[in-house]
């Protein structure tokens, strides 16, 4: 008979997190499914499903059949099959009823904030028996989700049904672009492992002099920059640029805190992020749920704000190193 520490540890898992994610999917592509008025309800169904299995059976199926049906999934995508399209003679409801909960006030940001809340305390109790923080957040993200969902159930009165209409509604709206993030860094593992990173090194050695600190930080930070604005988020182009670029033309050379030039050179990517099409979820999306004129209008004005921010992460970064 399993112990309570081994059942405990079962549930506040990663795996925990993942199999509760598949199942969400599972509930989504059900409803797709028996959604007559969706014209892709077959195609829609089978993604959802199948990016479920990947979430449920991923840490026990061969990477080779997660590899297909990986490749099931974009062959659904690009085959236009995956999002709600109308039937050509049917009709779309034109009203809806007013959302629960417009009249909470400030009460509505609850179920948000429960989530980075949440986050933090489970990473601060891994580290206090001694687990593994990253991991620890994750696990709180994940049931940070849950608590939030619950919190906004209470607070709109609302029920189950509701709740899962309104995200296969919104999954719908965002489409195969929720699974991007993952992708991307996927991509960047991939080319952290191919050393691209060591060739953008060596083209910035043979144009910066290797005792010119400020043009090298320049260079770094305008590196990770462009890398995420190519692969849309911060996270996938952090291990090129920190192993390529970051540690060997700067923390060691110059004996620099790697922490503080790390977390510093992340936040700097991030500002790419605020620019790029590729971050579809920050940039593409809200534009698309907010039924802007102008599917780019979010970028566009984000692009002073995050070139404005990124001269100061240069100069941040580079004083950091001179005074410390």
């Amino acid at each position: 008979m399993p112990s309570w520490s081994s059942i405990a540890s079962a549930i506040f898992s990663l795996d925990a997190v993942y199999v509760l994610t598949g199942l969400v999917l599972w509930v989504f592509a059900a409803l797709n499914f028996r959604d007559r008025d969706n014209a892709n309800r077959r195609g829609s169904a089978l993604f959802w499903f199948v990016l479920g299995v990947v979430f449920i059976f991923g840490s026990v199926t061969p990477h080779w059949l997660t590899g297909l049906l990986v490749l099931l999934m974009v062959g659904l995508d690009g085959a236009g099959r995956v999002g709600h399209k109308a039937h050509a003679e049917g009709t779309t409801k034109s009203g809806q009823a007013e959302p629960k909960g417009t009249s909470l006030g400030n009460r509505i940001f609850l179920p948000v904030l429960l989530i980075p809340a949440l986050a933090f305390g489970v990473a601060l109790a891994f580290r206090f028996v001694g687990g593994d923080t990253s991991r620890g957040a994750l696990v709180g993200l994940g049931f940070g989700g849950m608590a939030a969902l619950f919190a906004g159930l209470y607070l709109t009165k609302g029920g189950a049904r509701e709740a899962f209409a309104e995200g296969r509604r919104l999954n719908d709206s965002m489409g195969s672009v929720i699974v991007l993030p993952q992708l991307l860094a996927s991509l960047g593992v991939i080319f952290a492992a191919s050393k691209v990173g060591e060739l953008i090194a060596a083209g910035i050695k043979g144009v910066i002099p290797g005792e010119s600190l400020f043009l090298l930080v320049v260079a770094n930070c305008l590196g990770m920059t462009l890398f995420t604005l190519v692969m849309g988020n911060s996270f996938a182009a952090f291990p090129v640029i920190t192993t390529g670029v970051l540690v060997p033309l700067i923390v060691r050379p110059f004996g620099v805190d790697p922490a503080m030039a790390a977390i510093i050179t992340l936040t700097a990517g991030s500002t790419g992020t605020l620019m790029t099409p590729m971050a579809a979820n920050f940039n593409i999306v809200p534009a698309a749920l907010l039924n802007m004129r102008d599917q780019y209008g979010v970028i566009k004005f984000q692009i002073p704000f995050a070139l404005t921010m990124w001269v100061l992460h240069v100069l941040v970064l580079w004083l950091m190193i001179r005074l410390l």
